[in-house]
């Protein structure tokens, strides 16, 4: 299958702004699989972590000369 002779029966060229069309499907599936990451990861929910019991020697050091 030759895609070259595809797309020039489609639009006529082989090249768009000086690039050949290798580049541009390329770049549309570079792009595509950015949006695909996105849409999976904005989707994902965050893990629910355990609540940690705070003890006395969790807490961080006081200052000392203060009360």
């Amino acid at each position: 299958m030759n895609w070259t002779a595809i797309w020039m029966d489609f639009f006529g060229t082989t090249s768009f702004c000086g690039i050949d069309m290798g580049f541009w499907v390329a770049m549309a599936v570079v792009c595509l699989i950015v949006v695909l990451m996105n849409a999976v990861f904005w989707g994902m929910k965050p893990k629910k972590s355990e609540p940690s019991k705070a003890t006395e020697s969790d807490s961080p050091p006081s200052e000392p000369g203060k009360t």
